[in-house]
């Protein structure tokens, strides 16, 4: 942490700017958030909120501004900010295939709790959210306030200094957003600074130490909730028409009696304007008598911040309350961000020399020690969901084990194919090398799912290497692919599939099947992450799985093809990987095609996982 953090705010956010397009999200936002607060961040639908806390979250980048966390800039230091910040987003980001507990042990990994600490944090936090009876099922059987609190225990590991909630209670029952509530309340009682976006004014009524209104990217409104509720009036008029089409009739008449502006809901048939002075209810229904309006009920009730919210963010000018900045309501002397001054610079080290000092090669071991130890974690959680998944255990392995009897007793016993030897020692390197293809699809499927949950929002928030995520994918489908292999070769042998040259070359074989694999694996996730759902991941992967591999000597000869359709064929990198298995396994001329299926392979690779880890970085 930076010099002189600990005399600033915990959350400083100044003058930041973010544009979708030609869309403005963030227009100059400011704010502060003090240590130890809860800062309800208020706001219509479009208002900026999650993009704020995206931001906080390191998950997007601001075009212009600055953002800071403990003193961290969050543009400069993202990963040692993610280390700062637990975030629960709208989205419950928990894997549905691991049990609670697996969860939580995933995640304390992927932020580098040590072991025995971590396992003390997962208890505590499965007996401080009354998780206890539930953490051994699995998440797909659980409830949805149950998977809500298991959401924010897994934002809770590492004891974070920020706990960021983007409406973390939406959806739940009352019985549950009260549970969840109890728990924040807990939470801020020890300390912890929490930043809560929330569509339930109630919520922040509750929870919020102050109050920030934001309406097209700006705040318009920041403070207590009680100075904020007195800001719009200690009473609100509430006048209910029997007609909405008097409703614009009613608004223009009332708007000389209106201290803070008329607001009005045109489907409840509603006018609402704060009671003042000059504005008595008796005054208002007088207005409407001589304007020929006809009310169906007339009523005041103390203001709310539902008043707030709908008085601050239904203006044509924002941030205006009886003509005067709003800003910040505390009645005390609110210092403008800007005035903080620049962030104190720590230490500028010395740049990348030729020989790292001792400090230098510890951290960067250190680094790659995480690094490693992240992917194993993602290889893990994802071999796991394999086991618990029956559909892709099926896949995996039925499928293959289907196309091995039917080709061999369709193409191998009604039509004559001329090949030298059996046919099943044909068909079997063009099995192998269409189970570890159509394999591959599941990297991009997967994560094209990761990416609909909410999941790749998760890993991307922690502070963990982010390429894990990817290698941790594409390895744990080439150890499938390994394994799929394996049975295949069982299968293969008990119906009369023999190795002519030995277990040397068909390990070489695999490699080379292995090798193949892991580079469309990485073309799947090209895919996955261009698609960024199931659906249009699994269309994408079609389009171009189906005429690499049926239109590939994987199954005929090519000389058996129509002529038009051999030159293709010749040049598909699924024949050249098959011509060079059955090479090694059979015997025949092997070099040429195996140098060309490696350059192959360099290429796919080459092109793809660079793009995939640019794509995967410029994330939104």
């Amino acid at each position: 942490m930076r010099a002189g953090w600990e005399e600033r705010p915990i959350i400083l956010l100044d003058g930041l700017h973010k544009h979708f397009g030609g869309v403005v999200a963030l227009d100059g936002l400011d704010l502060e958030v003090e240590r130890g607060t809860v800062l309800g961040l208020l706001g219509p639908n479009g208002s900026g909120k999650t993009t704020t806390v995206r931001i906080l979250a390191t998950l997007l980048s601001p075009d212009s501004g600055y953002a800071e966390v403990a003193g961290i800039s969050v543009t400069e230091h993202p990963a040692a900010v993610r280390a700062l910040i637990g975030l629960t987003g709208q989205q419950v980001a928990i894997d549905e295939h691991l049990t609670a507990r697996e969860n939580l042990a995933m995640v304390a990994r992927l932020r580098h709790v040590p072991g025995a600490v971590a396992r003390e944090q997962v208890d505590d936090l499965i007996e401080r959210l009354t998780l206890g009876a539930l953490a051994s099922r699995v998440v797909r059987t659980l409830s949805g306030g149950t998977r809500r609190r298991l959401d924010l225990a897994i934002s809770l590991l590492g004891r974070p200094r920020v706990l960021v909630l983007d409406e973390p209670t939406t959806g739940l029952d009352p019985q549950s957003r009260f549970a969840l509530w109890e728990v924040i309340e807990d939470l801020v009682r020890d300390g912890m600074t929490v930043l809560l976006t929330t569509q339930y004014l109630e919520e922040a009524d509750r929870l919020a130490t102050k109050i920030a209104v934001i309406d097209a990217g700006r705040v318009v409104a920041h403070g207590r909730p009680e100075v904020l509720k007195a800001a719009v009036g200690t009473e609100v008029i509430e006048l209910v028409l029997h007609d909405a089409m008097d409703v614009a009739r009613a608004a223009a008449a009332l708007e000389s009696l209106a201290a803070g502006g008329v607001v009005v809901d045109l489907g409840a048939r509603v006018v609402r304007l704060r009671a003042s002075q000059r504005s008595t209810i008796i005054d208002t229904v007088r207005c409407l008598d001589a304007a020929g309006v006809e009310l169906e009920d007339a009523r005041v009730h103390n203001s709310t911040l539902d008043d707030v919210f709908l008085a601050l963010t239904h203006r044509e000018t924002a941030g205006v309350v009886d003509g005067a900045d709003v800003r910040c309501l505390d009645g005390q002397p609110d210092r403008a961000v800007g005035t903080l001054g620049p962030v104190p610079e720590r230490p500028s080290g010395a740049p990348w020399p030729l020989a790292c000092s001792q400090g230098d090669r510890e951290r960067i071991v250190t680094r790659l020690g995480h690094a490693v130890q992240d992917t194993v974690v993602i290889v893990w959680r994802n071999l796991l969901r394999y086991v618990r998944l029956p559909n892709l255990l099926v896949f995996s392995t039925v499928q293959p084990i289907m196309f091995v009897l039917m080709f061999n007793y369709v193409f191998g016993g009604v039509i004559k194919l001329t090949v030298r030897g059996p046919y099943i020692d044909f068909l079997m390197p063009g099995i192998f090398v269409q189970a570890v293809v159509f394999g591959s699809t599941q990297t991009g499927v997967a994560l094209a799912d990761d990416l609909s949950r909410g999941m790749v929002d998760r890993f991307r928030s922690l502070p963990m290497a982010r390429l894990a995520v990817l290698m941790g994918r594409t390895l744990a489908d080439g150890v499938r692919n390994l394994t799929v292999l394996v049975i295949m070769a069982g299968v293969g042998t008990a119906i009369g599939f023999r190795l002519e040259r030995g277990l040397l070359p068909a390990l070489a074989a695999t490699g080379l099947a292995l090798a193949f694999g892991l580079s469309f694996s990485w073309l799947s996730a090209v895919v996955g992450l261009v698609a960024g759902n199931v659906e249009a991941a699994q269309a994408g992967e079609m389009t171009w799985i189906l005429p690499v591999v049926f239109a590939s000597s994987a199954f005929v000869p090519v000389t058996t093809m129509p002529g038009w359709l051999q030159a293709f064929s010749k040049a598909d990198p699924v024949t050249l990987t098959v011509d060079a298995m059955r090479g090694l396994v059979l015997g025949g001329p092997v070099e040429v095609r195996l140098v060309e299926s490696l350059l192959w392979v360099a290429a796919i690779l080459g092109v793809c996982l660079p793009y995939a880890v640019w794509r995967y970085h410029r994330l939104a």
